[in-house]
């Protein structure tokens, strides 16, 4: 079995250990402090908050999933799917609905594994009061049981009709319970960072910060090469930094290039660096079509950009001899085409660099365009 997971939440084994921020977040959730977390893409955010509150004992998590809401009906049903999927204590689950009686809930089982799932009238749920309904449902679930409220994605709440109304009758609510631990999520970081910073946001300065970011590199290269030796593979500490390098130091990316070469490399290897192109051209195989159809919405202007990007290291994007590498001479016109790709989630902006949100993706286009 293939001893590396990507693309999803992972626990166990699989989890790489980061010590010191398990021991601060823990900290933090056991004092019933309000906490958002925020980082980049694919750097483990989800799996870290999971695994840290799923560790602690007398805490129940109760996990909401935002990403892609559109409605406030949409937002009224991911918290009813994350408390069924937290509790499949009958009582607690009538009680829930017996507090949300407006939104006219019902209950029903999943046939293959018996899970239940609770669903409310859509109708209902987009009126204004049924946000406020929903909160002070987990206040008083919260009341009599510790809970630990985990919001994933919660920047895609700024998508919602009238988000600051709903991010202010939350606060409303959340600001009173000063035993319940609040944990937001959220991988866009000019998004999150807009939410609990601009002063005129219902959520200025409501929680403390704090930030996932890279693995440390040895602690890192030592869970590569316990990986791969379960396996029966080996690898040195100092590929294992390459392949680290490579992914540009992303958990999820660094993750799914050792899947890759543990699919592309026989029983009994030895990994090298040499492995690294077969594991590559796999990716490709399996990700091409999409960097296909991201090129294809883009202009000429904008491809020209982001082979220059691929191309230069650290590019310094309005210099004279990055403009003649990317074939653009008007600054106005960079400008432009930079914002319109990190819209795409193409690129983002970092330290005053612009970096690839996916690496195998500038790999793909320095080899393939």
């Amino acid at each position: 079995m293939n001893p590396f997971k990507y693309g999803c939440v992972v626990s166990g084994e699989f989890l790489c250990p980061r010590p010191e921020l398990e021991r601060q977040l823990k900290s933090y959730i056991q004092s019933g402090q309000n906490i958002v977390v925020h980082g980049e893409r694919r750097m483990g955010k989800t799996s870290l908050v999971r695994h840290v509150v799923g560790s602690m004992r007398g805490i129940r998590m109760l996990y909401i999933d935002l990403y892609c809401i559109r409605t406030l009906s949409d937002f009224c049903r991911r918290v009813l799917s994350g408390l069924a999927a937290s509790n499949e204590n009958m009582s607690f689950l009538k009680k829930a609905m017996g507090l949300i009686h407006r939104l006219r809930p019902s209950i029903s089982f999943d046939p293959a594994n018996g899970s239940p799932s609770i669903s409310i009238d859509a109708r209902a749920a987009e009126e204004p009061e049924s946000l406020e309904a929903v909160m002070d449902m987990i206040r008083n679930l919260a009341s009599s049981e510790k809970l630990c409220v985990v919001f994933d994605e919660f920047q895609d709440i700024l998508d919602l009709v009238n988000a600051n109304v709903i991010l202010a009758e939350m606060r409303s609510t959340i600001q009173i319970q000063q035993d319940t631990p609040y944990v937001f999520m959220g991988s866009v970081r000019n998004d999150m960072l807009g939410i609990f910073k601009n002063d005129d946001s219902p959520f200025f300065k409501s929680a403390i910060p704090f930030t996932v970011g890279s693995i440390d590199e040895d602690i890192f290269a030592d869970f590569i090469i316990n990986r791969f030796r379960k396996g029966g593979r080996i690898i040195d500490k100092t590929t294992a930094k390459t392949l680290i390098s490579h992914a540009d130091s992303v958990t999820g990316d660094v993750q799914e290039l050792c899947e890759a070469i543990w699919e592309t490399t026989d029983d009994d290897a030895t990994i090298s660096a040499d492995d690294i192109p077969a594991s590559l051209e796999l990716i490709f195989s399996r990700e091409g079509e999409a960097y296909g159809a991201a090129i294809r919405s883009l202009t000429t202007t904008q491809v020209s950009l982001l082979r220059a990007l691929a191309a230069t290291k650290s590019p310094r994007v309005f210099s004279e001899a990055f403009k003649e590498s990317a074939r653009i001479t008007n600054t106005a016109t960079i400008q432009k085409s930079l914002k319109r790709l990190a819209m795409k989630r193409l690129i983002y902006e970092y330290g005053g660099q612009y970096r690839f949100t996916n690496p195998f993706f500038r790999e793909w286009l320095l080899q393939k365009m």
